[in-house]
């Protein structure tokens, strides 16, 4: 369901909407569903339905750039832009434009290695971008770190349930992966369209198929297969939409 100012959205006062047709699905879904989302103003929502839409042609494009999956340690990242720590984390230099150094991870992908935490993070800001422009996301994100989740201002959050919607990031977890493949202990993903999921590292896979591959890193003798945990992390749109506007 979708409350705006305090009323509930019903169907019918969207039938006249010139929106998007491809928005037109996720608000449908996002209207019948039990899970709630709250804005303030009309304007809030179209913002959350562009970006969510983003974030799902952000993860496309990732997917295409030819930027690696690598654990924190072999971490690297296009010199020009970044800096990456002992730690791994890639720290953008001093008086580079934010967005420019974002968008080089999807124009010269082979130039990156990073794991799926901060592929996450990576596409929020690419879909941000899209959806902001450069120059509102330049002064609103002027300091990057890509590091796991370390995400600077974005306000991030988990929520427990079964519901799931175009660019959310689930989570599959592998229970019993092998100690020496420490890396498959999970996998972040984002949710795309017809039951498809971009997972950085594996690919663009429906969720069965996400499962048996971690379920072939998992230690010998294991027993419990890998599987989705019922939760779902998303960006909070009002307190972005604040934060841009």
């Amino acid at each position: 369901m979708i409350i705006v100012s305090g009323q509930l959205l019903r169907p019918q006062d969207t039938e006249n909407w010139q929106i998007n047709e491809k928005l037109t699905p996720l608000l449908k879904e996002m209207l019948e569903t039990p899970v709630q989302f709250d804005y303030h103003s009309i304007a809030e929502l179209m913002f959350e339905l562009n970006l969510r839409m983003n974030i799902v042609a952000a993860a496309k494009t990732l997917h295409k750039s030819g930027a690696k999956f690598a654990t924190f340690l072999k971490t690297y990242g296009n010199t020009a832009y970044w800096r990456v720590s002992p730690e791994g984390a890639l720290e953008l230099k001093y008086r580079m434009p934010p967005s420019k150094a974002i968008r080089d991870i999807a124009e010269n992908g082979p130039f990156y290695a990073f794991e799926c935490a901060t592929a996450i993070v990576v596409i929020y800001y690419l879909a941000l971008i899209d959806t902001i422009g450069e120059e509102t996301f330049d002064a609103s994100f002027d300091s990057i770190i890509l590091y796991d989740w370390h995400y600077e201002k974005l306000p991030i959050y988990t929520e427990t349930g079964h519901h799931y919607f175009l660019g959310d990031c689930l989570y599959f977890k592998n229970p019993e992966f092998d100690p020496q493949k420490a890396q498959w202990r999970g996998e972040n993903v984002i949710m795309l369209e017809e039951g498809k999921f971009f997972a950085h590292g594996l690919g663009i896979l429906s969720g069965q198929q996400i499962i048996e591959k971690l379920n072939s890193f998992r230690k010998k003798g294991a027993v419990q297969p890998a599987y989705l945990l019922p939760q779902a992390t998303r960006l909070d749109v009002p307190s972005l939409y604040r934060i841009v506007r």
